[in-house]
């Protein structure tokens, strides 16, 4: 009996670079700084990520540029977000008492301590990563940036931004 195989050889992998940004800053003004020192042009996106959660959804602001000379996309998306949650403090007396609690959530739970990420989507394999971190670093509101492989987050769903 002839059996059929597909081959999945001919999909491209799409190339893109994910950059993790340390700032306490608003996400318009991390746009802004990015925009004089890049010279780029964050825009804010007309759709926000949106995570569904059990109770709330969680909404992370989320700005994009797309640089049609080098045929790249850059998106800048904040890691944390600041939700309610309400906590039932149960009384045996005749009203039951509930209030709210503000949690901190994440994008990429993995990486708690990040503040932003940016994602470069392109089809130039020569891309300088470390070139675009030199300069986000200049930025005196920055405290750090580095590269992150992207093959050892877990929740890379996440960063399908569409």
């Amino acid at each position: 009996m002839a059996t059929n195989k597909l081959v999945l050889d001919n999909f491209e992998i799409d190339a893109f670079f994910l950059c993790a940004i340390h700032a306490s800053l608003p996400s318009y003004k991390m746009a802004f700084l990015l925009n004089r020192q890049l010279e780029l042009k964050f825009s804010r996106a007309k759709n926000d990520v949106e995570v569904l959660a059990r109770k709330n959804t969680e909404i992370y602001p989320r700005y994009i540029f797309e640089d049609e000379q080098n045929y790249a996309t850059f998106t800048l998306v904040k890691n944390k977000c600041l939700t309610y949650q309400e906590v039932c403090a149960t009384n045996n007396d005749l009203f039951t008492e509930s209030t709210t609690q503000q949690i901190i959530k994440n994008l990429i739970p993995e990486l708690k301590n990040v503040d932003y990420f940016l994602k470069i989507e392109t089809d130039n394999f020569n891309y300088s990563l470390k070139l675009l971190i030199s300069k986000i670093l200049k930025i005196t509101q920055v405290i750090t940036a580095f590269a992150v492989d992207y093959e050892t987050i877990k929740s890379k769903n996440n960063l399908i931004f569409e």
